[in-house]
C-alpha cells in the first residue's frame, strides 16, 4: 500500500474574510488537523489579527503549543510580503522546532501582481536553510523552476533526495491540468518526493490523480476552503479528513509525522525540535 503524507496550510490568504471569518486559533487548527491525518503544518508568521508580520512573538508561541501536544513537522514559510527584506522573509525558519522551510523556485504572476523570487534571493533563502539544517520544500509554479532547482544542486545549496511542492491553480499562474501534472512528475529525480497544492480547488476530488500517481498532498484554508460538495469547510481538519478518507478508499495509507520524517529524510532529532 502506497504511503501518503498530508500537509495542512491552515492560514487564509490576505483576503482573509473570503476563506475564514474571525480570528483563527492556529495551534488548535493544526492539532485537530494532525489528529485527522496531517503530518506537516505549513505556517506563516502572523500577528494576533492574522496579518503578515516580521515579529515572531506569536508565531513562536504557536509553534511551541503545537509541538508540546504533537509530533507534527513544522514547515516555516519564507513567503512574506513584498515590502519585507530577505532577512525578514526568513523569520519563520529562525524559530526552534522548525524542520522544513518553503523555498520558492522563481518569480510568478499571482493575483494581479508578481510574486518576486529572483535567483539571488533564492540562493539567500537556500543558504539560510542549509545553515540551519532545515529541509527545503521546493515550491514549483512552472516548468522553468525545475532548472533553478538543478542550478542550486550544482552549486551545493541543496542535495538529494529532494522534496517538491507543485503549486498549481494560483490566479494568473499555471492552472492545474492532468497534462501539466504529468510533465511536472517527469522532472522529479528518482528517490525524491512530491506534493501537489491546488489553489481554488473544488475539494479533494481534484487530488484524485495525484493520489493515483503516488504523490503527497497539501490542503488547507490557505489554498482553498471548500470540500467536494461545494460547502465551505468548517475547519482545516475537515479538509484533511475528506482527503484522508478518499486516500484510504484508493488504497493509500495515511502516515503520521514520524513515518513522514523517514520518507522525507528529515534528520532533526525529536529532542531538538522543541
Amino acid at each position: 500500500m502506497d504511503e501518503l503524507i498530508i500537509c495542512v496550510a491552515p492560514y487564509p490568504g490576505e483576503a482573509q474574510h473570503e476563506k475564514f471569518e474571525g480570528r483563527m486559533n492556529v495551534p488548535d487548527e493544526v492539532l485537530r488537523s494532525v489528529n485527522a491525518g496531517a503530518s506537516i503544518a505549513h505556517l506563516h508568521v502572523r500577528d494576533k489579527q492574522g496579518n503578515q508580520t516580521v515579529d515572531p512573538t506569536f508565531f513562536k508561541r504557536d509553534v511551541e503549543r503545537i509541538l508540546s501536544a504533537s509530533s507534527a513537522i513544522i514547515e516555516g514559510s519564507t513567503g512574506g510580503a513584498p515590502e519585507h527584506t530577505l532577512e525578514q522573509r526568513c523569520v519563520a525558519i529562525t524559530i526552534p522546532g522548525i524542520e522544513m522551510g518553503s523555498l520558492n523556485m522563481g518569480s510568478v504572476n499571482m493575483g494581479g501582481s508578481v510574486y518576486r523570487n529572483s535567483m539571488s534571493d533564492i540562493r539567500f533563502y537556500a543558504l539560510e536553510q542549509q545553515t540551519r539544517g532545515i529541509k527545503p520544500f521546493l515550491c514549483v509554479f512552472d516548468l522553468s523552476m525545475f532548472h533553478n532547482v538543478k542550478r542550486l544542486e550544482e552549486e551545493g545549496l541543496i542535495s538529494q533526495p529532494l522534496v517538491y511542492n507543485f503549486v498549481l491553480g494560483v490566479p494568473d499562474a499555471l492552472p492545474y491540468t492532468s497534462r501539466f501534472l504529468e510533465i511536472f512528475i517527469e522532472q522529479v529525480p528518482k528517490g525524491s518526493s512530491w506534493f501537489l497544492t491546488i489553489h481554488s480547488s473544488g475539494g479533494v476530488k481534484d487530488f484524485r490523480e495525484a493520489l493515483e500517481r503516488g504523490g503527497h498532498v497539501r490542503v488547507g484554508y490557505e489554498d482553498s476552503p471548500f470540500v467536494s460538495d461545494g460547502r465551505r469547510a468548517k475547519s482545516n481538519a475537515e479538509l484533511v479528513e475528506e482527503l484522508a478518507k478518499l486516500a484510504r478508499s484508493m488504497g493509500r495509507k495515511v502516515v503520521g509525522p514520524d513515518r513522514a520524517r523517514q520518507i522525507l529524510h528529515l534528520s532533526t532529532p525529536l529532542v531538538e525540535r522543541a
